[in-house]
């Protein structure tokens, strides 16, 4: 391992005057970083531990929004009786993420800022619209989830700021939203594909809304506009499926790695956004009825 300045703050304020040292690199839950570490792969002049930091572990209802601290972890996020009602897609997408060890130290900031293109619970934030509140020795500001998001492993967070906490607006009406991943094995795998989908029903049965995320299948998660364009206002159906087809060829641009080929992965994002969409539609009719 390399030699680094270890901080730990406790406080909000004690966090910006650590991260103020140049070079410094937050640790949160870890199980990025210390496999990085190990391999001597990472290498920094200071490490601060943002686990003291109690004040950035919550998940709120704060009336016109839902907000989650960024050091919320994937176990705490799954457990939540709020979000199993207000998105029940970041629900799934955290109980998906490796073992309980691991949900119970990864959190949803870490999970943010790593960026990968694979990442579970970024679809399930995006499709809700997510913003991120950053915060700094400068000051703050909000900046949207996919503004965020700008290539592998790149953010648009600037030297000496750190996610302090996620917000998103709940859906209302006869909605649904759900979450499904394909990995090589059935627990602990890193994404080949995932989606979310967010659906509301009109009183005609018809889609009225539609949000799709994919990832494993772009430089980033991506919102998929063509796809939701392609199936706002008909029938949620299963002829829907040749509209998804189209849509996906035009807006996914996936590649071929050690965990698949280009090829399985366009095919997989078509299956599962129809299998989420399929979910989510059922949810918005129990919601109706």
């Amino acid at each position: 391992m390399q030699e680094f300045n270890y901080h730990r703050p406790i406080t909000i304020t004690e966090l910006k005057e650590c991260l103020s040292i140049p070079g410094a690199r937050i640790l949160a839950g870890g199980t990025d970083i210390v496999p990085r570490m190990r391999q001597g792969k990472f290498s920094v002049p200071a490490l601060v531990d943002t686990s003291g930091v109690k004040a950035m572990r919550f998940i709120e209802d704060q009336g016109s929004e839902i907000v989650l601290g960024a050091l919320t972890t994937h176990q705490e996020a799954a457990d939540s009786p709020l979000l199993q009602n207000i998105n029940p897609a970041l629900v799934t997408a955290a109980e998906s993420i490796g073992c309980q060890q691991t949900r119970c130290r990864g959190t949803l900031g870490g999970n943010i800022a790593n960026a990968s293109p694979a990442a579970d619970t970024l679809p399930a934030l995006l499709i809700f619209d997510a913003t991120l509140l950053l915060q700094s020795l400068e000051g703050e500001r909000r900046i949207p989830l996919e503004e965020f998001l700008l290539g592998p492993g790149q953010t648009d967070l600037l030297e000496g700021e750190f996610i302090h906490s996620i917000s998103f607006k709940p859906m209302i009406g006869s909605w649904g939203a759900a979450f499904i991943k394909i990995g090589k094995r059935s627990g602990m795998a890193i994404s080949v594909a995932n989606t979310a989908v967010a659906v509301e029903l009109n009183d005609k049965g018809k889609i009225s809304d539609i949000r799709i995320a994919l990832g494993s299948v772009a430089p980033t998660v991506i919102r998929c506009r063509k796809i939701e364009q392609a199936l706002l206002g008909k029938e949620p159906e299963p002829a829907l499926m040749k509209e998804i087809h189209k849509a996906c060829q035009e807006e996914i641009s996936p590649i071929t790695d050690i965990r698949s080929s280009a090829e399985y992965r366009n095919h997989a994002a078509e299956v599962i956004i129809h299998r989420a969409l399929e979910s989510a539609v059922e949810q918005a009719k129990e919601r109706g009825r």
